[in-house]
């Protein structure tokens, strides 16, 4: 609870020569130090650290009677003595010079703008000016003097090297009837064995030796290593009555200490330890108490033997220091604190031999704030000693050349120390001398987030919720400093508080109290400073509701006080309770609204207490006082004292007036409990032991019914012996078969940290501990040793409470407290480390376990739905050798990975993989990594199913038979170990959990360029993208012909090729279903070729059936609202032309709706119509008109049913288009659907009388659009740029769209979808456009109402890869869409009317393709007949031909060029006359005439034919 802050400090002392110093130590107020030399001596002021007097001794007094050796202080600080290595007792009188007020008072300049205008550059504290005059001189004829001690306020012990113990006065006289001699003193292990032996080896003394009153003796160590307790039946000490007590098993004892309040005795060992010892109550013997150690863990080597070791004043912490440097810090029972040997002191620091923390004499100041230290610095150029291995010097430091120096070192500390009042708050906070550092339990945030967001591209989840929990802790020090008008006068704080909400805080110091709060920022003081010095806070500090509560001792009246002050109200004392109380208080606590003091007296004293008000007014009244001078031998001893409503048979329901005490005597707790009898009458009974060792003490101020056991517990930290806790066993409702049970029970655990607060509802322990930083190498630089910091720390427990009750069979009563804690986010942690502990303990262990623990906590766990989850986390955790132990008890892999497959605990049986991966063979962690594959897949977890895919490619083929070897069974299982296990891939292994996103980086139609020159070839639309092995990039295979199927190859194996079809399968599933989003997710997280696939399938799965259907299905994948029925305004038409009727508008202007495909477009004439990759924001409209009851378009719109349809039907039948409509077509069965494209056919302009065919269809829409109130638009979307328009090759007229207000107002119609969604369909847009799936890309452009994609696509279908089926479908899809708009959904009918005679242009695109199939067949009919003719020429015809052919061979090139040529003309020309004659012409009179042409040209090239 003491731990290291900043960089410790050298101080600067005057030139003294070439001595070094011997010894720093202090007054008992450890205000004043004493620094000795070899020849001087020096006294400093702590605060502010500045010397006040020094002497020097004369040379002619150094020859005579040695140089300085020790230096003890007198109690009253008014003498001094020194001793010389002569074996000479140098006295020194220590004055106040009455004729000066202090010392370094500080004058202002006479200049204006030099003066002190801050309150920080006063020192207003007053610095005595001390006079330092050497006294008597004694010489004492009994060798040297070892160790000097001051036992009373009128004599010191001063140790010899001839074995005596001589008692001196202060004013230099010798008390010779109390001097001891070791030779007479019998020594035995403990009082009650009639047989001691006095100490009969000659040349045996005492080489350091220790007081205490509260312990009753001298704690002694002689120079041959052994270690004893001198102790009497009085305090005189008489020579007769001295009695020496052997402490037990220790024969290197270097140094010794004692500790008052805990009564230990400490000695230092030549093996780096620190022993302690107590007093046994009844033999009166020395019994070890605790050992204080490093780990290996700490420090690897031997630091040597300890030199010196000094508790800190309130005896809460031990330093000790060694002889080959640094120093460590240890709890008051053990608990390792830190330790400088850790630190970082940069790559060139020898710790062993140059240790730059060598320590030879150290002391603690005022409240333990600040360590002084004796710094011993060697000269390394001329010292190359060693050490052996055993730690022992090879060179004696006497032979070292070092200087020495004097360093402090700053420490903050728990407020516990000096407050333990403060255990029963949640909030963790430390104080220094003049700064508050708070880590309230308001920075330990709970966050129930999404996964973090990352940037993933358009199709991502980092938009949507995972159910993940984390805990952030706030490790963050918020540092409050005093202010300095405070601190200057009542440096340093002794005391401090925090309220329960942690926004309050107080403090007290050498004198008043304040308080500060975190809201306002602001401290409060007194604002009458008499009143602030006018008394002394001594008994303890807390918060109760508005009130500052305080123990204090009045100046003025020299009398005991209890105050109350308010923290609403000014700090005065008209605004204070001021109780009297008869002895001084010396601790405080309180409960809910009752105050339990402690006096000097050994008196407890229990107050009720009422507020009344916030000025002062509370009601105090005493309700009962018990004396405890029977418990403990001195009233210091007292650590705590606790009220609490705890009980040793707790019940529930129990009496809330039935408070017990809880004493922490010395370490030892005792618990007193309270009985009322006639009202207000209170009994105690006999007092209970509860626990030995106890530091700390924590109870809940308030009970929790939800989480009754850990809220009505006791919690004792003991240092070394680690953490308690006093729990409550509750019986089971109606079971009284077991009264005779004990109702608690404590449960011991350890610790990893030092614990300063808990968190009772949420099974945390809050702790603090330390790390250095180096800033310079440099060791002639004052900042050469590390700084050090402070970092919060926190560990959870609940697995230690429950792993300690399973394993005494209270398994009920563990499921109790689990259940009640299962709502904390790191709950299926602590059953995992629950589960590791125990694991690791029993795999481990080289003994049999014959009542293993293991199956206990298995069944345990899987009282939770976390038990599949939890096995798998720990075995993920544990060595490979562990799992097979683990999975005897916990079950086979498989299982629990059916058992993963069942709960759709998908991510739980991704980490099973792992498992079976190792412990099984290949083949079989495929077969289950493809089956979770299927399950990710259906339940749309993209990442998961990436993972999985990277999994599979990555397991090797010629592996998938070979049994797993990677795993060691122990000798407890009763089979012989392995070989050793072969180390698999750590990025095969990662595979399944990674988190790494790939965003997509290579183009959609683009295939990646492959490392293999063998692959690099253009290939045509291929089967599926290979993905070769462990790589993340899709590869294309260049040939994907049938006949090499049956050729292996590096990038194409047959697992590949089965994950493929299973990805193509489930994007099969999707389209098939109208899920474009969850179909965009997949491809982008599974890097699925989409594009590629889409071309494939394009007459097959990405045909859509029902377009209705599918635009409902895209509304609510993509949370798209409907259009809304819009009435476009005038000024959204153009003004330049008259208005004109709504039919003659509409019909003139949409009716030329058209545009060509090649077209170059002016971006920068329209803000509407781009359907390219980002979306134009329209103007968010909201509402939705649509019918209530919709119809079904596919049960109507079949023959004769389509009765909105016949008068379109009638009005088409000259154009062939019922024909194509109802795909009733002959050929139409000749199309191939799958794999065959149609080749392209050189096309001639055809005008298509489809004008009259939609008149019908016009004048129906516009009579629809009557009351619209539509106006004539004449200007084009082009605006200028009209002339450039080219020609389309299907009509001579010049086809025209709307203008751009009116596509404006049609594509802003209606509210519009999120901005997010928006891009996704314009990416899947332009990827169905890609791969011309012209139906779902129709769909798109409708759902964004985007005219421009609307007509790209209609212009699409005139490619030669559309079949005369797509167009055809096309064309009825955009029939559907017009049908359902006018009938349902109102509101896409504006839009709609602006692209209706895209219908007439799919008609004229779909006659001239039905044309064009028609010639071509023939053609191939004509090309069969001339090859069935020229087979049956006789031999010498062939002969003929062939000589012709010979004589022309030189020109035979250019002439087949010019017949192809020519008959290609011939053919356009014919066809041109056919299409100028309409319907009269027969396709057999085209057949005959192309027929009659390809003879001519024959005849044209020089061949015959018969």
């Amino acid at each position: 609870m003491y731990f290291p802050i900043g960089w410790p400090k050298v101080l600067k002392i005057p030139e003294w020569g070439r001595t070094s110093i011997k010894q720093v130590t202090s007054n008992r107020d450890r205000i004043l130090f004493a620094i000795l030399t070899d020849d001087a001596l020096s006294i400093w002021y702590c605060k502010p650290c500045v010397p006040i007097v020094f002497h020097r001794r004369s040379k002619e007094s150094l020859e005579k009677i040695g140089y300085n050796v020790l230096v003890e202080w007198k109690p009253d600080s008014t003498m001094l003595v020194i001793a010389t290595t002569e074996g000479h007792l140098l006295f020194y009188n220590v004055d106040v010079v009455s004729d000066q007020k202090g010392l370094y008072i500080q004058m202002d300049s006479p200049h204006s703008n030099l003066r002190r205008d801050s309150a920080e550059l006063f020192i207003k504290e007053t610095i005595p000016p001390l006079s330092l005059l050497p006294g008597d001189e004694v010489l004492v004829w009994d060798g040297k003097i070892t160790s000097i001690v001051c036992i009373t306020m009128n004599e010191i012990m001063v140790a010899t090297s001839q074995g005596h113990v001589l008692r001196y006065r202060w004013d230099g006289t010798q008390n010779r009837d109390y001097n001891l001699d070791l030779r007479r003193i019998p020594f035995c292990i403990n009082q009650q064995v009639s047989k001691a032996v006095p100490i009969v080896e000659e040349n045996t003394y005492i080489v350091d030796i220790e007081y205490s009153p509260l312990i009753g003796g001298f704690a002694i160590v002689l120079n041959d290593g052994r270690a004893a307790f001198l102790t009497a039946s009085s305090l005189r000490f008489d020579p007769n009555q001295v009695q020496g007590i052997w402490a037990q098993s220790i024969e290197d004892a270097t140094c010794a200490t004692v500790n008052h309040k805990y009564r230990l005795i400490t000695f230092g060992r030549a093996n780096s330890e620190c022993i302690v010892y107590q007093v046994d109550e009844t033999t009166g013997g020395l019994v070890v108490s605790h050992h204080c150690v490093l780990s290996s863990k700490d420090y690897p080597g031997c630091p040597g033997a300890v030199t010196s070791i000094k508790w800190t004043p309130d005896g809460c912490a031990l330093v000790a220091c060694w002889d080959l440097g640094g120093i460590g810090l240890w709890s008051t029972f053990g608990a390792l604190l830190s330790c400088s040997l850790g630190w970082d002191y940069g790559l060139n620091v020898d710790l062993m031999n140059f240790n730059p923390l060598h320590v030879i004499s150290m002391e603690w100041a005022t409240e333990g704030y600040q360590l002084w230290m004796v710094r011993k610095e060697y000269n390394q150029s001329n010292n190359t000693n060693k050490t052996d291995s055993n730690c022992n010097p090879l060179e004696s430091d006497d032979n070292r050349a070092f200087e020495t120096s004097l360093i402090r070192l700053d420490f903050v500390k728990s407020a516990l120390t000096i407050n333990p009042c403060m255990s029963q708050q949640s909030n963790l906070y430390l104080q220094g001398e003049d700064k508050l550092y708070v880590n309230s339990a308001d920075t330990l945030i709970k966050i129930f987030s999404d996964r973090s967001s990352k940037d993933e591209g358009v199709f991502s989840e980092s938009f949507f919720s995972l159910s993940s929990s984390t805990l952030a802790e706030g490790r963050q020090w918020l540092i409050i400093l005093v202010p300095s008008t405070y601190t200057a006068t009542n440096w340093p704080v002794r005391y401090s508080a925090i309220d329960n909400s942690g926004q309050h805080l107080a403090i007290a110091g050498r004198t008043g109290v304040a308080h500060y709060s975190m809201v306002t920022r602001k401290w409060k003081l007194f604002g009458n400073e008499s009143q602030e010095k006018d008394f002394v806070v001594s008994g303890g500090l807390l918060w109760w509701r508005d009130y500052v509560v305080m123990g204090c001792y009045g100046i003025p009246d020299n009398g005991d006080e209890i105050r109350f002050y308010s923290k609403d109200c000014k700090l005065d004392n008209k605004f204070a309770k001021i109780l009297r109380v008869a002895a001084p208080v010396l601790l405080i606590n309180s409960l809910q609204d009752q105050l339990i003091t402690f006096g000097s007296d050994a008196q407890v004293t229990i107050w009720n207490m009422h507020q009344v008000d916030t000025i002062g007014n509370v009601e105090i009244t005493k309700t009962q006082i018990v004396d405890i001078s029977s418990m403990c031998i001195h009233p210091a001893c007292i650590v705590s004292i606790t009220l609490t409503s705890l009980k040793t048979e707790n019940v529930r329901g129990q009496n809330v007036n039935s408070e017990s005490i809880v004493f922490n005597i010395s370490g030892r707790l005792l618990m007193v409990q309270r009985e009322s009898t006639n009202g207000d009458r209170y009994t105690c009974s006999m007092p209970t032991v509860l626990a030995g060792y106890v530091e700390n003490v924590w109870v809940p101020n308030k009970r929790k019914p939800d989480k009754v056991h850990l809220t009505e517990a006791l919690w004792l930290f003991c240092g070394s012996y680690g953490m308690r806790v006093w729990l409550p066993i509750f019986p089971r409702d109606g079971d009284k078969s077991h009264t005779f049970m004990s109702k608690r029970i404590m449960l011991p655990f350890h610790l990893k940290i030092y614990p300063l607060a808990i968190l009772f509802e949420d099974a945390i322990i809050l702790g603090a501990e330390n790390d250095t930083v180096l800033y310079t190498t440099d060791p002639n630089s004052p900042f050469s040793l590390p700084f050090s910091i402070l970092q919060r720390t926190s560990q959870v427990y609940l697995h230690q409470i429950l792993r300690q009750l399973i394993r005494r069979n209270l398994g009920y009563h563990a499921w109790e407290i689990a259940r009640s804690c299962n709502n904390l986010p790191y709950f299926p942690h602590s059953l995992e480390l629950l589960l590791h502990e125990v694991l690791e303990e029993e795999a481990t262990s080289k003994e049999p376990i014959p009542d293993a623990q293991l199956p206990s906590v298995i069944e345990f766990i899987m009282e939770f739905p976390v038990y599949l989850q939890t096995v798998v986390q720990c075995a993920r955790k544990t060595e490979i050798a562990l799992w097979p132990y683990l999975f005897s008890v916990a079950g086979k892999p498989k299982d629990l990975f059916q058992e993963c497959m069942e709960k759709k605990q998908l991510d739980t049986a991704a980490s099973y993989l792992i498992i079976l991966q190792n412990l099984e063979t290949s083949s079989v962690s495929r077969q289950y990594a493809t089956l979770l594959l299927d399950t990710a897949l259906e339940q749309s977890q993209w990442e998961l199913a990436k993972d999985l895919v990277r999994f599979l490619r990555a397991i090797d083929p010629n592996d998938v038979e070979s049994p797993r070897t990677s795993f060691v069974l122990t000798s407890k299982l009763g089979m012989t170990q392995q070989t050793p296990p072969v180390s698999p891939n750590a990025e095969d292994i990662s595979l399944v959990l990674g988190n790494v996103q790939r965003v997509r980086s290579y183009s959609t139609t683009m295939t990646p360029k492959l490392p293999d020159s063998k692959l690099s070839t253009s290939a045509p639309v291929v089967e599926s993208p290979i993905v070769g092995r462990k790589k993340s990039i899709p590869l294309t295979n260049a040939n994907t012909q049938k006949s090499d199927n049956n050729r292996e190859s590096s990038n194409n194996t047959a697992e590949e090729f089965f994950i493929d079809v299973i990805l193509q399968r489930h994007a099969r599933r999707l389209l098939s279903s109208h899920r474009l989003t969850d179909l965009g997710y997949f491809a982008a997280h599974l890097d699925f070729h989409l594009v590629t696939w889409l071309a494939k399938e394009r007459d097959r799965v990405a045909r859509v059936d029902d377009f209705v259907t599918a635009l409902k299905q895209l509304h609510e994948d993509f949370r798209w609202p409907y259009p809304i029925l819009l009435e476009i305004p005038n000024k959204a038409l153009s003004g330049a032309s008259p208005p004109l009727s709504p039919v003659t508008s509409i019909e003139d202007k949409i009716k030329e709706m058209h545009i060509e495909t090649g077209t170059v477009l002016n971006r920068t004439a329209s803000r509407v119509g781009d359907s390219g990759y980002t979306s134009f924001p329209g103007l968010p409209l909201s509402g939705l008109v649509t019918p209530h009851n919709t119809l079904e378009l596919s049960s109507q719109i079949d023959g004769t049913d389509m009765s909105g349809e016949t008068d379109i039907e009638q009005s088409e039948e000259n154009s062939q288009d019922d024909v194509f409509f109802n795909l009733k077509h002959p050929y139409d069965k000749k199309i191939n659907l799958y794999e065959e494209k149609l080749p392209p056919v050189t096309k001639r302009k055809i005008s298509s009388n489809v004008g009259g065919a939609f008149g019908l269809l016009e004048t129906q829409i516009s009579a629809n659009m009557a009351d619209e109130s539509m106006m004539s638009v004449n200007s084009s979307v082009w605006g200028e740029d009209k002339d450039d328009l080219v020609s389309t090759q299907y009509g001579s007229e010049n086809w025209e769209v709307p203008s751009s207000q009116l596509l404006e107002q049609l594509s802003s119609s209606g509210s519009k979808g999120s901005q997010r969604a928006e891009i996704q369909l314009r990416y899947l847009l332009q990827l169905f456009m890609e791969a011309s799936c012209l139906e779902w890309s129709l769909l798109i452009s409708v759902l964004l109402r985007d005219a421009m994609a609307v007509l790209r696509t209609v212009n699409a279908a005139k490619s030669a890869d559309q079949t005369i089926e797509s167009v055809s479908r096309l064309k009825q899809g955009l029939h559907i869409l017009y049908y359902w708009t006018n009938t349902e959904c109102l509101g896409y009918k504006t839009f709609m009317l602006a692209i209706q005679n895209q219908i007439s242009v799919l008609a004229t695109i779909l006659a001239t393709k039905i044309q064009n199939q028609q010639i071509l067949e023939h053609q191939q009919a004509v090309s069969a007949t001339l090859s069935k003719v020229s087979i049956n020429n006789t031999a010498s015809r062939i002969r003929k031909v062939s000589s012709t052919v010979d004589a022309t061979s030189q020109c035979g090139s250019n002439k087949d060029r010019l017949s192809s040529v020519s008959s290609s003309h011939a053919t356009k020309e014919r066809l041109s006359e056919i299409s100028s004659t309409g319907t009269t012409c027969t396709i057999k009179e085209a057949t005959e005439t192309v027929g009659n042409n390809n003879n001519a040209t024959s005849e044209g090239s020089g061949c015959v034919i018969s």
